[in-house]
């Protein structure tokens, strides 16, 4: 057993070895999100950086794309996480956090749902579209559908990235679904280490909403 595992990190070529520090920075990135700090941003450009060399080498075109969005919303995440700390200091007071775990959250805006799944259904037909007409053209797609899962990933991930800036207690919901999606998109195509790195994703995201309902103090 232990040398069938040499055997096999020893055949590992360089992305290989790529998508397994992904994956370890990726679950980094979740514990930290599970602990709603400003650094889950920071590591989160370094895991979005990481993810469009393993996304493009693999034909995930929407996939890499969208990590550029991650960099840009991890600036905004930087100082949209500082100032509702500073309103949940202002309202509650340091006495009320001593330890430091107690997580500042917004209440849902169903108005601000509304908007987003406005935008969210035409940007994912828009977004299946273009990858189909890409993939026949290029005949770069790994199985039939791959766009269409390809795009409504990527699009769900947009959301579920805006609502963790908004600081929303259903962005884990949103992730656990697409995780679950992710996992056998991700198999099928036999991106195993990617795979592992989403099933880590969903149970972290059960104890993210464990911790959030116990420690989560509402600034709005």
């Amino acid at each position: 057993m232990l040398e069938q595992a040499l055997a096999y990190f020893a055949g590992l070529d360089i992305w290989g070895w790529l998508e397994i520090l992904a994956m370890v920075v990726g679950i980094y990135y979740v514990y930290l999100e599970i602990r709603k700090t400003r650094l889950l941003w920071y590591v989160c450009i370094l895991t979005s950086i990481l993810n469009i060399f393993v996304y493009w080498h693999n034909n995930f075109l929407s996939m890499t794309v969208i990590q550029v969005y991650y960099i840009v919303m991890a600036f905004y995440g930087i100082h949209a996480f500082k100032e509702i700390k500073e309103e949940a200091i202002a309202e509650y007071g340091e006495e009320k956090n001593p330890t430091g775990q107690k997580v500042a959250i917004r209440r849902f805006d169903w108005k601000t749902g509304a908007w987003t799944l406005g935008i969210a259904v035409p940007a994912f037909f828009a977004l299946a579209h273009i990858l189909r007409v890409y993939a026949e053209a290029n005949g770069t797609a790994l199985f039939p559908s791959q766009p269409y899962w390809d795009a409504f990933i990527a699009v769900g991930s947009m959301v579920g990235t805006f609502f963790l800036s908004k600081s929303y207690m259903c962005q884990w919901f949103i992730w656990i679904g697409l995780d679950l999606l992710t996992v056998g998109v991700f198999i099928y195509s036999g991106m195993y280490w990617m795979a592992a790195m989403y099933v880590c994703y969903i149970i972290m995201s059960c104890f993210g909403i464990r911790n959030w309902r116990r420690n989560g103090v509402y600034v709005d």
